[in-house]
């Protein structure tokens, strides 16, 4: 269906919708599915049967295409499980760029007062996986990619750095497994006095 289409059926449903407004919504949202709960499952709508799920499916597509520089949570999932979809057929380039784009997203949302995975997940709930394992399956499958291409090493010591910033206070083993995935992968990449360092912060 066009965007005009969708905005025409939500009329007929009797939803008051108008682009404008919307765009200013989703800025006060990180996700589509709260959105539609919070303005237009509130309206005096007329939608039999199935019709009902229309109005959150439709929230979801038309965030896509009238904000899609506004992230949230349905784009996240979305692309995570994409990403694990390419990594278990073994296409790891593709599916670590969504990741990183995933990891990415994930930074955008999370306001910066959050200082740990743990509180990452309560923030953005309901993700078919939770960002807690996520984020250590990321730096693995960059790790096994590293195998076969060096750069991938340059990503993982870059998302491990990030890690370890963004979310100091995360679980403790979280914390020692990032520093060491970082060690392992400046030892890969020959830079062994870097290494060295990484692994006295974890003794």
């Amino acid at each position: 269906m066009s965007t005009s289409e969708i905005i025409e059926k939500l009329q007929s449903m009797n939803i008051d919708f108008k682009i404008e407004r919307f765009k200013k919504q989703a800025q006060h949202h990180i996700s589509a599915i709260q959105l539609a709960e919070d303005h237009y499952y509130t309206q005096d709508f007329h939608a039999p049967g199935p019709d009902e799920d229309f109005i959150w499916l439709a929230m979801i597509e038309l965030w896509n295409r009238i904000t899609p520089e506004k992230h949230n949570v349905e784009m996240i999932d979305d692309l995570m499980q994409e990403g694990y979809e390419d990594i278990d057929k073994q296409n790891y380039g593709e599916g670590l760029e969504k990741w990183e784009k995933t990891w990415n997203m994930i930074v955008s949302i999370v306001p910066p007062h959050i200082k740990s995975v743990t509180e990452a997940d309560k923030f953005i709930p309901d993700l078919m996986q939770s960002i807690f394992n996520w984020c250590q399956d990321f730096e693995i499958e960059l790790g096994n990619a590293g195998l076969k291409d060096k750069a991938f090493y340059v990503k993982r010591i870059k998302y491990c750095q990030d890690f370890r910033r963004l979310f100091p206070h995360s679980d403790e083993s979280i914390i020692r497994n990032m520093l060491g995935a970082e060690a392992e992968s400046y030892t890969e990449l020959g830079d062994l006095e870097a290494a060295k360092k990484l692994l006295q912060e974890i003794d």
